[in-house]
C-alpha cells in the first residue's frame, strides 16, 4: 500500500510537533557530539585516527591485522613520533576508541537528520517558511564533518597539535548549528503572541554575542592549553594584565596565539558576559516585564553563575578532566539558554505557554 492522502492529512495536523521532536533529537545529539569532542581533546585521542574515510569508515578494526594496520598509520604521525612513541598497540587502542566514537556519532547524526528529512519531504510536513533553515542545517552538518577533518589534519603535518584557529572554527559551527536548531524548535512548538521591547531585544542580542565570543575564546584556550598557566584568580599571578600580553608581533597575533593573552581575554569576556546577563535581568525586572519573559532570564542567571564558577574551579585546579568537561557542557547550556532568552523577547513566549497551548 502506498502513502494515501488520508495519511498525509493525518500527519498534517501534528506535523509541527513531529518535526519539532525530530529536530530536538538532532539537537541533543549535536550537544552530545560537542561533549564527546571535548572528551577526545582532554584524553589526547583526537589525532589517533590519521585517515579520513567518510563513507567506508563506519566499522572499527575487527581483527589483529586491521589493528596493526591502523597502528602503523598512527606511528607515522607527528604525535606518535614526538609525544607517544612509548605507546604499544594496547595503549593506542585506548585513545583510538574515543575518536572512533566521535566520528561514528557524527555519522549517526547525519542519518538521524537525513532519513526523517526525506520522510517529511514526502509527507509535506515541513512549513515553507522553515525550508531555508532546514536546508541550511543540512549543508552546515556536511560542512561540519569536513571542518572536523580539516582540524585534525592540522595536527598531522609537523606540529602534533591541532590549530587553535581550526578548533575554534569547528566548535563555532557546532554552536551555530545548535542555535539554529533551538530557535527552529521553539518556533515550531509555540504560537507567536506579543513581542518584547526593542531595548530588551538589543540586550538579548548583546548577551548572545558575548556568550558566543566567550565560547570561541574558550576554544582558543583549549587549543593552546592556555588554562595550564596563571592558575590563580582573580589576579594572574599578582597581575591584572599578564606582563607578556603583547609580546607577539604584529599585535593582533596576541589575541589568537599568545597563551597569556588568550587566557586573559577569555576571563574578560566571561566577566563581561556575566555583567551583561545581570544588567539584562535587572532591566526586565525594573520594567515589570511579563513574568513569562523572566523564565529564560532566571535560567540564564543560574547557568552563568554555575559556568563562571566551573571556569574558576577548573583554572585554579590546573584543568582536571572532569572540570574541563563540566565547563564545556556548561558552555553548551549557557549558549542554549541565551538563545532561548533572545527568542523569548523576540517572540514573547515561554515554555509555560508552550505547554499550555499544546
Amino acid at each position: 500500500m502506498g502513502w494515501s492522502k488520508k495519511n498525509t492529512r493525518r500527519w498534517a495536523g501534528s506535523s509541527d510537533q513531529n518535526v519539532a521532536i525530530w529536530l530536538t533529537i538532532v539537537a541533543l545529539m549535536v550537544a552530545s557530539m560537542v561533549v564527546i569532542g571535548g572528551i577526545t581533546r582532554v584524553t589526547g585521542s583526537g589525532l589517533s585516527m590519521v585517515e579520513w574515510r567518510p563513507l567506508l569508515g563506519w566499522l572499527p578494526p575487527l581483527d589483529d591485522r586491521e589493528w596493526e594496520r591502523v597502528f602503523k598509520l598512527y606511528q607515522t604521525s607527528p604525535e606518535y613520533r614526538h609525544v607517544n612513541a612509548w605507546m604499544n598497540i594496547g595503549d593506542f587502542k585506548q585513545i583510538f576508541w574515543w575518536e572512533y566514537i566521535h566520528r561514528l556519532w557524527g555519522r549517526l547524526i547525519g542519518l538521524v537528520f537525513f532519513l526523517p528529512f526525506v520522510f517529511f519531504i514526502v509527507t509535506q510536513s515541513i512549513k515553507k517558511e522553515l525550508w531555508i533553515r532546514i536546508v541550511a542545517l543540512f549543508f552546515l552538518g556536511g560542512l561540519q564533518g569536513g571542518l572536523g577533518w580539516w582540524m585534525v589534519k592540522s595536527g598531522l603535518s609537523v606540529d602534533p597539535s591541532v590549530s587553535q584557529y581550526r578548533l575554534a572554527t569547528h566548535l563555532g559551527v557546532a554552536f551555530l548549528i545548535l542555535g539554529l536548531l533551538i530557535w527552529t524548535i521553539l518556533d515550531l512548538v509555540a504560537h507567536r503572541e506579543k513581542i518584547g521591547s526593542r531595548l530588551q531585544f538589543y540586550q538579548a542580542v548583546v548577551v548572545v554575542g558575548l556568550v558566543s565570543l566567550t565560547v570561541i575564546g574558550g576554544a582558543l584556550v583549549a587549543g593552546l592549553d592556555a588554562g595550564l598557566i596563571y592558575n590563580t584568580f582573580p589576579l594572574m599571578e599578582g597581575h591584572i594584565v599578564p606582563p607578556d600580553y603583547g609580546d607577539l608581533e604584529p599585535f593582533w597575533k596576541n589575541i589568537f596565539e599568545n597563551t597569556s593573552a588568550v587566557q586573559f581575554n577569555h576571563r574578560i569576556l566571561a566577566t563581561l558576559t556575566a555583567i551583561a546577563v545581570v544588567i539584562f535581568s535587572v532591566s526586565l525586572r525594573s520594567k515589570k516585564s511579563d513574568k513569562f519573559f523572566m523564565q529564560p532570564i532566571y535560567a540564564l542567571l543560574t547557568v552563568i553563575t554555575l559556568q563562571f564558577s566551573l571556569g574558576v574551579l577548573a583554572l585554579i585546579n590546573f584543568v582536571p578532566i572532569e572540570l574541563a568537561l563540566a565547563h564545556q557542557f556548561g558552555g553548551l547550556c549557557l549558549f542554549g539558554t541565551s538563545v532561548w532568552a533572545l527568542w523569548s523577547v523576540s517572540k514573547g513566549i515561554s515554555l509555560y505557554r508552550i505547554a499550555s497551548v499544546n
